[in-house]
């Protein structure tokens, strides 16, 4: 469960439920509404609880609630977390494995932050240009290569940036010549083996 703004400056509540189904788990989206007024624990539990009646969902379902530590969503007594464990009873919660990784990350060594700053400048120069995404498809089509286009990472997501990495080394001969045809700063770092 997140509350977070959208570019338009609207706050909207998001939830992904996962949940058993046959011999595996699935994530769906369940909901994503614009908060009406304020972004308190109360105003979000209000609007997820009249979704639960609208849609004949039982609170009894809801075993666990993972969120991002926000005072409106972890509040002892106001908290949409401690309303939700109100209703249903044996629901625990846990802070969001997404934001341990971000939190810890902050700890890194100086020499892998700056490798990983590297690899997103690389990966940025490439994937936030539709001109330069285009051209990099081309080349990656021309020389058959495994996969055709860089992998983008949200700056919260740390698993993404496993594979975003994943995905650079398995391209990085075409990304040298990439970077190399476009003179991009950076296009060296590739072979440094530091």
């Amino acid at each position: 469960m997140d509350e977070s703004t959208d570019v338009a400056g609207l706050a909207m509540l998001m939830i992904i439920l996962l949940y058993p189904y046959l011999d595996s788990f699935h994530e769906d989206l369940l909901l994503c509404k614009p908060l009406p007024s304020t972004s308190t624990g109360t105003e979000i539990f209000k609007l997820l609880d009249e979704f639960f009646v609208e849609n004949s969902i039982l609170w009894d379902n809801c075993v666990d609630v993972c969120t991002d530590g926000a005072k409106a969503m972890t509040g002892k007594m106001s908290g949409a977390n401690a309303k939700i464990k109100g209703k249903a009873k044996g629901c625990s919660s846990v802070h969001c494995i997404l934001h341990q990784h971000a939190l810890a990350m902050k700890k890194m060594p100086p020499f892998k932050k700056e490798v990983l700053s590297e690899t997103v400048k690389i990966i940025n120069f490439i994937k936030s240009r539709p001109k330069n995404n285009r051209l990099f498809k081309i080349l990656c089509d021309d020389i058959e290569s495994l996969h055709t286009s860089l992998l983008l990472h949200p700056e919260i997501r740390w698993l993404s940036r496993g594979k975003s990495l994943i995905r650079l080394f398995q391209l990085r001969n075409e990304v040298g010549i990439f970077l190399r045809d476009n003179d991009f700063a950076l296009g060296e770092k590739l072979c440094d083996e530091r």
